[in-house]
């Protein structure tokens, strides 16, 4: 079962979409008008799911697993835990860390990770201490206080441990990164939203075989490579996509990765046409919002709309004004403002044209990726 806040109604999409890329369908969604404070569900509610699920066999409960489209808090947790028996509850910090786990490759995401779920974790492992020195703790999910506070040391130790070799690979990636600046090859970083064609768009450019496909983040470290353009080569990189309602915790743990955008000397901002209006418009601020965040908002930015053979030149031309309206009231003045279809390759040849406006000089060519 997925929870949603009716105000969040239309992130249902979205939600979905995220449930999908673990393989799960066939999901009963319930709307919560106010989050209960001890529960979030509705108090009368979860006695109706403990009460239909113990009525129930094993092969014929109602669900297994609800997902809290928002970020439980500990005690919120618990109770629902201790309510409602032989049901995974997961929150949304919890369902990222599922799909990340799912497409981690290299080892500095599996240790971004590791130090998300660690952090995830230590508060509710507080929860736990707290509520096992009252007495309420007796049995549910392992021993007593002692039990949890071993437990809290271990995610301290390792916590540091994490932090500090991620602390190693950040300071490696940066000393690359500025390397190649030294280089003279301009940097090219695109972002976006998640799902929005940022891989299929790299794999375009640099002939490249990244797996791509309708699954959500399969980009969680940064790929470089080179690309031939009318003027020279150029490095791009494809980057983390963003999603709406991203968890602090997840934006604080990847933050480095993102930030890296700030290095490069342009930027492709990709968005999706195939998305309905209101999507597209949040998605879009969502991702000038990270942008902002990560003070890279000043570069200079092609915004280019992707997926062309999905739509018609009414919806193009529509998207576009949409576009140009954004930019006018967020105070951006973008380079360029184009429309392809990476999958198809349509397009590209226009995009390759517009880097080049603003790329001075190419130094001598380099060979292979970075």
């Amino acid at each position: 079962m997925l929870v949603l806040k009716k105000e969040d109604r239309r992130y249902k999409e979205e939600a979905l979409a995220l449930l999908s890329t673990l393989d799960i369908y066939d999901v009963k969604i319930h709307f919560v008008k106010k989050p209960n404070h001890r529960y979030y569900l509705q108090e009368d509610f979860v006695k109706k799911i403990s009460e239909s699920n113990s009525e129930s066999d094993n092969n014929d409960k109602n669900f297994d697993l609800i997902i809290i489209y928002d970020r439980l808090k500990p005690w919120q947790y618990y109770n629902l835990s201790r309510s409602i028996k032989a049901v995974e509850i997961w929150d949304l910090t919890s369902l990222i860390l599922k799909i990340f786990e799912l497409h981690a490759g290299s080892l500095e995401a599996k240790l971004r990770i590791e130090l998300l779920r660690i952090r995830h974790q230590i508060p509710f492992v507080k929860e736990y201490i707290r509520l096992s020195k009252l007495g309420e703790q007796s049995g549910f999910m392992g021993s007593g206080a002692y039990g949890y506070e071993t437990l809290l040391r271990s995610l301290r130790r390792r916590e540091v441990y994490i932090a500090r070799k991620l602390d190693e690979i950040k300071r490696k990636r940066e000393m690359l990164t500025l390397n190649r600046i030294k280089t003279g090859y301009p940097n090219i970083a695109i972002i976006g939203y998640t799902s929005a064609g940022k891989t299929t768009l790299y794999n375009t450019l640099t002939e490249d075989t990244k797996v791509t496909g309708p699954k959500l983040f399969k980009t969680l470290s940064p790929k470089s490579g080179l690309v031939k353009t009318p003027c020279g080569e150029v490095i791009v990189t494809d980057t983390i996509g963003f999603i709406r309602k991203m968890p602090d915790e997840v934006i604080d743990v990847f933050h480095s990765v993102i930030s890296e955008i700030k290095y490069s000397d342009q930027i492709i901002l990709l968005t999706d046409l195939s998305d309905p209006l209101e999507d597209y418009i949040e998605k879009m601020m969502t991702s000038l919002e990270v942008l902002k965040k990560i003070d890279a908002i000043e570069k200079p930015i092609i915004i280019v709309m992707n997926k062309t053979d999905l739509v018609n030149e009414e919806v193009m031309r529509d998207y576009k004004e949409i576009t140009e309206k954004i930019c006018i009231e967020e105070g951006i003045i973008p380079r360029d403002i184009l429309s392809i279809s990476a999958l198809k390759r349509d397009g590209i040849e226009n995009l390759l044209m517009s880097l080049c406006k603003n790329i001075d000089h190419i130094n001598r060519p380099l060979r292979g990726s970075f």
